[in-house]
C-alpha cells in the first residue's frame, strides 16, 4: 500500500510545549507544583529544625530530621533563587534571587516580611548579621554588596570595590565586618559601620568560590577554583593552613558546630579536614555529579549536601555513611511532560536522572518509575492504562495501575535515538519518531514493525494519530509538519 503525505511549512500550526517553568509535585495554595527545581544552595537552621534549599523555582523547607518528607514551598521570587541564609534565632530566612531582589521570610508561616530591591541585576549571595539587624546581598550591579535594616527594610549602605562577580559573603562573629569572595581572585574585608574596605586577601591566586567563618570567628576559610582552601586566622589574617583538594573547583565550605572540622565540597566528593592540624581526615563520593552546596546539621552529627545529580543527600558526619536522600526530585529541567486524555495523569521526565514521575492529578501524589536511562520521550495510551517511556535504545510500556512493565520494544540502533512517541486510539500500535527523521509504527503487544515512514530529514519532534487511526501527524526539527495517510 502506497503511503502519501502533504508537507506543510510555515506557521500554520503552533505546537505549544510545556516549559521547565511549569514546576514539581505538591499541591499548595491551589497550585500543583511539578518538580522541585535545580538546587542552587542550601542552609541549615541554627535550631536544627529545617534545611532550606534555594532552587530554580523557589525555596523549599525540609524537615532536618527527615529530608524524605514532603518539604514546604515558599514562593514569591520571579526568577531563580541563588542562595539562602537563616537568622541566628532561626525565625527568619533571607533569599537572594536573579530577579534583582532579596526576600526576608517568616520561617514559621512562609510569609514574606521584606522585599529588598534597588539593584538593576540579580543577587547571588545573601547573609544576615549575627544579631539579624542587617541583611547583606551581593549583586552583579556594579559588583556591590548592598545592606538593609531587616525590620524596616531601609537601605543601610553599599560596599563597592570588587572588579568581578561576588560569589560569597559572610559576617564576622561580632558583626563588625563582612568578608566577600569574588571571581576577581580576591577576598575583601569591609567595615560594616564605616562602609569602607579594610583589607584585601589575594594569597589564593585563583577565583574565590566559597568562604566561611568558623563558629568562634577565629578562622576564615577561603576556597578557590584551583582546588585549594586557605585558612586565615582573623586577628591578623595570616594563612595558617593550606588544604589541597587537587586540581578541581572548591564549590562549598562548612565548619562543624564545634569548629574542629571543615567540610569541603569539590567535584563529586566531600573532604573532611582537621582544622587544628590541617590533616585530611577522609574524603568520600557524595554525588554522581558535582557537589553544589553543603552544610552541617545544627548538632554536627550529619552533613547535608546537594549536587548536580539533582539529589539532596544526608551523611553521618562520623562514619560518612549515607543516611537519606531525596531521590533526585530537584531536577532543574522538565525535559518531557505529557497529560493523559482523560485528565487522570501527568507524566514527566527530568534532566540528569533516570526516573519518570507519574502524577495523579486528583491529589498530586507521585510515583517514581526507574526507567534505567533518562527518558527521551513519553506518551499515554488513549485510555491512560499504558505509559510509554523511550530512552536511547528502547521503548518500555508501563501499566499505570501497578507500574508493571507490559512490553519492551527494542528498535534497530541504526535508526538513531528516539525523540517522539504516540499511541493509536485503541493502543494496538505505537508510532516512534527518531532523531534522524524516520518514523516507525510498531505493534504494541508483539513489537513487530507495521510500517516505516520516511521523509523528515531531521529529528521528529511530535506525533499524533487521528481519532480513527487512518492518519498520522508529525512535526520535525527540519521545519515541516507532515500528514501521513495510513489507509
Amino acid at each position: 500500500m502506497k503511503l502519501s503525505y502533504r508537507k506543510l511549512i510555515g506557521a500554520a500550526f503552533v505546537w505549544l510545549l510545556l516549559s521547565s517553568s511549569l514546576l514539581t509535585v505538591v499541591a499548595q495554595d491551589g497550585v500543583t507544583i511539578v518538580g522541585r527545581g535545580g538546587i542552587r544552595h542550601l542552609a541549615a537552621s541554627p535550631d536544627g529544625k529545617y534545611i532550606a534549599v534555594a532552587s530554580t523555582i523557589g525555596i523549599w523547607l525540609y524537615d532536618a530530621a527527615d529530608v524524605t518528607r514532603q518539604p514546604r514551598f515558599i514562593s514569591g521570587h520571579n526568577e531563580e533563587v541563588q542562595q539562602v541564609a537563616f537568622s541566628a534565632d532561626s525565625t527568619k530566612l533571607a533569599s537572594a534571587s536573579l530577579d534583582g531582589t532579596l526576600g526576608v521570610w517568616d520561617v514559621a508561616t512562609g510569609a514574606r516580611l521584606q522585599t529588598l530591591a534597588g539593584a538593576r541585576s540579580g543577587f547571588y549571595a545573601v547573609a544576615f548579621s549575627p544579631d539579624a539587624a542587617l541583611v547583606a546581598g551581593a549583586t552583579t550591579d556594579q559588583n556591590a554588596i548592598r545592606l538593609w535594616e531587616t525590620e524596616s527594610g531601609r537601605p543601610a549602605g553599599i560596599l563597592q570595590g570588587h572588579r568581578s562577580q561576588i560569589v560569597a559573603i559572610a559576617f564576622s562573629a561580632d558583626g563588625a565586618q563582612i568578608a566577600s569572595g569574588s571571581s576577581d581572585q580576591s577576598v575583601r574585608l569591609w567595615d560594616v559601620v564605616k562602609g569602607a574596605e579594610q583589607r584585601t586577601l589575594e594569597e589564593n591566586k585563583a577565583r574565590v568560590t566559597a568562604l566561611a567563618y568558623s563558629p568562634d570567628g577565629a578562622l576564615l576559610a577561603v576556597g578557590g577554583s584551583n582546588g585549594n582552601v586557605l585558612l586565615y586566622e582573623t586577628r591578623g589574617y595570616k594563612v595558617t593552613q593550606t588544604l589541597e583538594m587537587g586540581r578541581t573547583n572548591v564549590s562549598s565550605l562548612a565548619f562543624s558546630s564545634d569548629g574542629k572540622t571543615l567540610a569541603v565540597g569539590a567535584a563529586a566528593k566531600i573532604f573532611l579536614w582537621d582544622v587544628a592540624s590541617g590533616r585530611n581526615l577522609t574524603s568520600f563520593d557524595a554525588h554522581r555529579g558535582s557537589v553544589i552546596s553543603l552544610t552541617y546539621s545544627a548538632d554536627g552529627a550529619r552533613i547535608i549536601s546537594g549536587g548536580t545529580d539533582n539529589a539532596l543527600r544526608v551523611f553521618n558526619a562520623n562514619s560518612t555513611r549515607e543516611e537519606a536522600q531525596t531521590r533526585a526530585e530537584h531536577a532543574r529541567d522538565l525535559l518531557h511532560t505529557v497529560f493523559s486524555a482523560d485528565g487522570r495523569f501527568a507524566a514527566y521526565a527530568t534532566s540528569g536522572d533516570p526516573f519518570v514521575r507519574l502524577v495523579s492529578l486528583a491529589d498530586g501524589s507521585t510515583q517514581l518509575i526507574d526507567n534505567i536511562n533518562t527518558a527521551s520521550a513519553l506518551a499515554f495510551s488513549r485510555s491512560a492504562d499504558l505509559l510509554a517511556a523511550a530512552s536511547a535504545d528502547n521503548v518500555i510500556l508501563y501499566n499505570t495501575t501497578n507500574l508493571r512493565i507490559e512490553a519492551t520494544l527494542r528498535p534497530s540502533a541504526r535508526i538513531g535515538a528516539i525523540s517522539a512517541l504516540a499511541f493509536s486510539s485503541d493502543s494496538s500500535q505505537i508510532a516512534v519518531g527518531y532523531g534522524q527523521g524516520a518514523i516507525v509504527i510498531y505493534e504494541t503487544n508483539s513489537g513487530r514493525t507495521v510500517r516505516q515512514l520516511s521523509g523528515h530529514t531531521q529529528a521528529v519532534r511530535s506525533l499524533s494519530f487521528s481519532a480513527d487511526d487512518k492518519t498520522l501527524y508529525s512535526t520535525s526539527a527540519d521545519g515541516s509538519l507532515r500528514i501521513w495517510s495510513l489507509e
